[in-house]
């Protein structure tokens, strides 16, 4: 007769083969292209005691001082920082008002968020260019026209990180709370109900920063040179410096999103259904 010892036992060792599985499958190409990128030994001659020889970051390094890289780096500094205000304009207020005056309305906002990944970033751009080009040819030939794909892009993900932050938080009790002490909706909201999204405001931002860093096609589309227009454009000269520069962004990335798990976590943050 199996018990229930046994049948945990069972579930343990499948899970722990599928977390190494699952280990194995994003570390071996990764550790293939650290090889690739810092090891100056071609694969053929690549033998057990040339393991540790010829390792360097010398290519690392001259990408991250090229000219044109760092310009790139700027831009999608520059539209990092306005993409998170742009995005935290919208659906603070709305995630807010929804969650304490609304809470049904909760499904539907969160339906309608997804809404941009459902457009193809090529539709999305040719409708909107065609749509700027005669109005507003000053928008598309700013950098920063980038700006407000990335707010609508990142929309999916920073609207269930505030959600999630404002359940944690019972937004809905501290505004009834602070109401019937006679505070009026600016002080709640100012006093109350943001300070306590602190944590959550971070994690949207630090969401949306792993996205611009990450998005390639609106930038390529537009003709943009941004970070990501840029690696692929440096990897045609230099394709060992280039999967360094690409590595390099990828674990900083990756480290970003920790981090953010990490704070949530700590915090009691989690993501919820949203109805859709």
């Amino acid at each position: 007769m199996t018990t229930h010892a046994d049948t945990r036992k069972g579930t343990g060792i499948v899970r722990a083969v599928f977390l190494l599985a699952l280990a194995a499958y994003f570390a071996i190409p990764m550790l293939a292209m650290a090889r690739f990128a810092f090891q100056n030994v071609p694969m053929a001659l690549l033998t057990p005691q040339k393991l540790l020889t010829g390792w360097s970051v010398s290519g690392l390094w001259v990408a991250l001082t090229d000219s044109a890289v760092i310009s790139a780096t700027w831009t999608s500094v520059q539209i990092v920082v306005l993409s998170i205000v742009l995005n935290l304009a919208i659906l603070v207020p709305l995630a807010i008002v929804t969650e304490v005056r609304n809470p049904a309305l909760r499904p539907v906002i969160g339906a309608l968020t997804l809404l941009p990944w459902v457009i193809p970033p090529i539709a999305l751009v040719v409708g909107v260019a065609a749509t700027f080009r005669s109005v507003a040819p000053w928008f598309l030939a700013s950098n920063l026209s980038l700006v407000p794909f990335y707010a609508l892009w990142a929309m999916p993900f920073t609207y269930r990180v505030l959600d999630a932050g404002l359940r944690a938080i019972n937004a809905r009790t501290l505004y009834e709370a602070a109401r019937s002490m006679g505070a009026g909706f600016p002080v709640v909201m100012l006093r109350v109900i943001l300070p306590n999204m602190r944590s959550s405001m971070i994690a949207a931002a630090a969401l949306t920063t792993a996205l611009v860093l990450g998005e390639f096609a609106f930038a390529s589309l537009l003709l943009k040179a941004t970070l990501p227009t840029e690696m692929v454009t440096y990897q045609g000269s230099d394709p060992r410096g280039g999967l360094a520069l690409a590595l390099f962004v990828m674990v900083f990335t990756a480290v970003i999103l920790g981090l953010v798990v990490r704070s949530m976590r700590r915090r009691g943050l989690t993501f919820q259904a949203s109805g859709v």
